[in-house]
């Protein structure tokens, strides 16, 4: 077997995926969805996930969902579920449901002036490598916050579509990561999201 040589989540080839703003009407033979929902202005989420569950019991009829801390959510009942991804900023929630497998999606508010912008190039060194690190280093600085939150939700998307947590970069991790395909989101204004499915040759529900 030859081995996978990781690919830093900066030098993916940038695809865009198309969202739809709830309410709306979608295709029901369609193999994956992507849906923004406003949501209430504020970290508390309780709300926002109570829409989230209104907006898949829409799409997916009358199913019980399991939802647990730290877990994605999952249709009870059935052998083959589609995979099915959240994330949550103040104002907006994002809700992804793959028929054909796993998915991940992940969502960020950029603030102007972030409070961790100071801490932006050690969490770059640790969370998404040496490489990558370099690269937004090398930006000028009024690009160097936009491209870290990029290649963050990336990441992020990619390690909820295989089910695993944030850890700190290694080439062993980014050789896990290597199966997934990433898109950009295209969403409103002050926010980057990005969504995440397995590559055909490495899904197991193709």
């Amino acid at each position: 077997m030859v081995a996978r040589q990781p690919r830093p989540a900066i030098e993916m080839m940038a695809g865009l995926a198309s969202v739809l703003r709830w309410p709306a009407s979608f295709d029901a033979a369609q193999e994956r969805l992507i849906v923004a929902v406003d949501a209430p202005d504020t970290p508390i989420r309780e709300t926002a996930r109570q829409q989230v569950r209104d907006v898949l019991r829409e799409i997916l009829g009358d199913v019980e969902l399991i939802s647990r801390p730290g877990q994605p959510i999952r249709v009870a009942g059935q052998v083959k579920t589609p995979g099915i991804s959240v994330s949550h900023e103040a104002g907006l929630s994002l809700v992804a449901v793959h028929f054909g497998g796993p998915v991940g999606i992940d969502l960020l508010r950029m603030p102007e002036y972030p409070d961790w912008r100071a801490e932006l190039p050690t969490l770059a060194v640790d969370y998404l490598g040496p490489t990558i690190a370099r690269q937004i280093a090398e930006l000028p600085p009024i690009e160097q916050l936009a491209c870290f939150a990029s290649t963050w939700t990336r990441h992020e998307a990619r390690l909820k579509c295989l089910g695993l947590g944030l850890e700190e970069w290694s080439d062993l991790l980014e050789n896990r990561l290597a199966p997934c395909q990433v898109e950009t989101l295209i969403l409103p204004c002050g926010y980057i999201g990005a969504v995440a499915t397995l590559t055909a040759a490495e899904n197991p529900a193709a």
